[in-house]
């Protein structure tokens, strides 16, 4: 028996839980990042002490992040606003479990295996390939978290029948972990978790959308910047009965690099990038943080998948005047994600983007580090700063349409850097979030562990087609809008079985596979794949 291992005394971390206020955590800190998810869709924060979770580098004392969470909102086919968001604290617009057609919420076969039930699944690119080499084999025990995966969802409360993505070996719709099914998982350590907002909406006070949002948080151990980042994927499912036209995702971040009052934010909107960094360059302790001290690293998060359509700020209720202070209703929050203050007035440029003349959709969206354009240290192009302090970050992606049964997914990256003073650290953090695009549109890392696709429940259904599907000789490829040299075809393993060079961006090619054993194999062309079962 092949067993690849991880060190127990770094892996203990990864699943270890805990129950905060009756609401489950979880870690990840595969890398030099710890950070720290909670089942109700708050992130990066210990609800119980009132502390932040996004602590860097590990064992420091210092984080970068207070408060995480996603909103989303539209307006549905009858005009009525539906959102679900969370701020801090209790009140929570987001529920642990998939969403119920039936709504039964409250029944104990519901509550049983998703209210009670795990709340995360934290899965690691050994086990998995342990798995693959091992199912089936004698003394192969498979991990919990491989047996407890929720690929499967319980239709009789109703739940959806396809929840978590995995791969099917044999195609049946069932997860079958002792038949050779596994997960599917974007980097080398990664945590899911699957939540709905389908009761109370008690932060936001908004109507329902009918949403169950899946998230993983993953992350890579290596010797560059990928050591420093964290990757979340969020996929928003429409289980209800709203359509919109005009449905936005915001990623809300209270940012605080060690002591949280002396920070500024921005935006480079070109490289879909909102950011903070420390308003000197020497980050004092205070507010239980020893302080980063000289050269106080920047931080951010990249849109990795959509270009941002907004990226803004509010304040602190202490810190601004009650027009740009924490939204306390829906409306409050579909203003912040529409680039607006919550009395309905545009965000402007210059100053503090209050109260201005000329409306803007991206604030403070120079380069303080050139001193170029509009910025915290910049305010009025003579020079003039803002007084750093607590510091809030929304970034809203641009509007789409999410009809009943569409899904939507969304990607992002959070990164620092600490290259140089806390001004060139900015410069840095725009090369970084370049180099995250850059490894994320060319690097396919879901489902196999050599990191190619693997779930055709992740794609676009038309880009690539296979046919005849199962085939024994021969198989014929349809292809379009795709730029693209060379067809591979992976064996389910993951291990490269063939390669077809190819130059046309529509196309059509057929393709020999007569020298390929039965089984399941993987067509990847471009950023697409399929399934191709070979007899």
């Amino acid at each position: 028996m092949k067993l690849l291992k991880l060190s127990l005394l770094a892996f203990s971390t990864f699943i270890c839980q805990t129950i905060i206020s009756q609401n489950a955590s979880t870690f990840l800190d595969y890398n030099n990042v710890r950070l720290l998810i909670n089942e109700r869709g708050s992130l990066f924060n210990n609800s119980q002490v009132n502390s932040p979770g996004y602590e860097t580098p590990i064992n420091g004392g210092n984080h970068l992040i207070y408060q995480g969470a996603f909103w989303f909102g539209g307006t549905n086919q009858n005009g009525d606003l539906k959102l679900a968001a969370h701020l801090y604290g209790s009140d929570y617009d987001y529920y642990a479990g998939p969403y119920s057609t039936t709504g039964d919420y409250m029944t104990s076969a519901y509550v049983n295996t998703y209210t009670n039930g795990p709340s995360f699944w934290t899965i690691s690119r050994v086990e998995i390939i342990n798995h693959i080499n091992n199912v089936g084999q004698s003394g192969y025990t498979i991990p919990q978290n491989i047996l407890n995966w929720p690929g499967n969802g319980d239709t009789t409360v109703g739940v959806a029948q396809q929840l978590a993505p995995y791969v099917d070996v044999d195609s049946n719709g069932v997860y079958e972990p002792q038949l050779g099914d596994y997960p599917c998982l974007k980097g080398d350590v990664a945590v899911y978790q699957i939540f709905h907002e389908d009761m109370t909406h008690a932060e936001s006070g908004g109507g329902k959308i009918g949403a169950e949002i899946h998230l993983m948080a993953y992350q890579y151990a290596d010797n560059t910047y990928l050591n420093n980042t964290t990757f979340i994927e969020t996929t928003v499912y429409n289980r209800g009965q709203n359509s919109f036209s005009d449905f936005k995702a915001s990623f809300f971040l209270d940012t605080d690099i060690g002591f949280s009052e002396d920070d500024y934010i921005g935006s480079a909107p070109s490289s879909n990038l909102v950011y903070s960094y420390n308003g000197d360059d020497f980050d004092e302790g205070g507010g239980g943080a020893p302080g980063y001290g000289t050269n106080p690293p920047a931080v951010g998060v990249v849109s990795l998948n959509r270009d941002i359509e907004y990226s803004g700020t509010f304040n602190r209720a202490d810190l601004g005047i009650p027009q740009t202070t924490e939204p306390s209703s829906a409306m409050d929050f579909w203003n912040y994600m529409n680039g607006k203050w919550k009395d309905n007035s545009s965000w402007t440029y210059g100053g503090t983007a209050y109260g201005g003349t000329t409306p803007v959709q991206h604030l403070f969206d120079g380069n303080p580090n050139t001193g170029v354009g509009w910025s915290e240290v910049n305010t009025d192009g003579n020079g003039s700063v803002n007084q750093p302090k607590d510091r809030k970050i929304v970034m809203t992606s641009i509007e789409e349409s999410f009809q009943t049964g569409d899904k939507l997914v969304y990607n992002y990256a959070i990164i620092t850097n600490r290259d140089g003073d806390n001004l060139q650290n900015v410069d840095g953090l725009i090369a970084t979030a370049n180099s995250v695009q850059q490894f994320f549109d060319t690097t396919n890392t879901y489902c196999l562990p050599n990191g190619t696709l693997g779930l055709s429940d992740e794609l676009e259904i038309g880009k690539l087609e296979i046919y005849p599907n199962p085939a024994a000789n021969q198989i014929q490829l349809v292809w379009e809008d795709m730029n693209v040299d060379k067809i591979e075809i992976n064996s389910y393993n993951g291990k490269l079985a063939k390669t077809i060079y190819v130059e046309d961006v529509n196309g059509e090619k057929a393709i020999d596979i007569s020298e390929l054993s039965s089984g399941v194999y993987f067509v990847n062309i471009g950023r697409y794949t399929r399934k191709l079962i070979v007899k």
